[in-house]
């Protein structure tokens, strides 16, 4: 079972956190709120950029082993998703791109294997092109018809035809996903921080 947390400084009385899933919270006054709520502990400080939490507390009321277990049972009830493990180190716009990229590529499998049997399309057909388009437009938010996805549909679909729209979905699924796998790949060799 991976770690939820880490323990990066502990003295008695004041305890820093390092916790990957903070990264994906927003309610971080809430989270300080909540334990502060708690017998024994006076202050409670997230720092979002770093995924840290510092947490000053009187042993005489709380010990360490009780406050741990807290921070424990919190962290473990507040999992984001099936794939958190997997997705932990997404921002949450990305994690989003990836979630709707898994089901409309899984539409896609079940499409694709219906559609040798039938010459005609049927409704999963149009569900899963359907679907793969809006994926392929969700994703971004720049000038959305230079991204590579969208330009491969557009030439795919000029080429095959759109009695052919299952395969140019699929065509324009794969494109999305290696533009995905670049994005993540980018954001994961950006430094943290520059020094001048």
């Amino acid at each position: 079972m991976n770690a939820k947390f880490y323990v990066l400084h502990d003295i008695p009385g004041r305890m820093r956190l390092q916790i990957p899933s903070l990264r994906d919270k927003t309610n971080y006054k809430e989270i300080e709120h909540m334990f502060c709520s708690l017998k024994g502990v006076s202050s409670v400080r997230i720092e979002p950029s770093i995924q840290t939490m510092l947490i000053h507390y009187e042993v005489t009321y709380l010990s360490r082993s009780t406050l741990l277990r807290y921070i424990s049972v919190f962290f473990q009830q507040t999992r984001l998703d099936p794939l958190d493990d997997i997705m932990i180190q997404m921002d949450p716009a990305m994690r989003n791109d990836w979630l709707r990229t898994l089901f409309s590529g899984g539409l896609l499998l079940l499409a694709g294997i219906r559609k040798s049997s039938f010459y005609k399309p049927d409704a999963l057909v149009y569900g899963a092109v359907a679907a793969t388009g809006y994926t392929v437009l969700s994703h971004g938010t720049s000038n959305k018809i230079r991204h590579p996805d969208i330009l491969t549909g557009i030439i795919t679909l000029l080429s095959l035809g759109p009695s052919n729209m299952l395969y140019v979905a699929m065509i324009t699924w794969i494109v999305n996903v290696l533009e995905l796998l670049h994005e993540k790949q980018k954001k994961q060799t950006r430094p943290l921080y520059a020094v001048s």
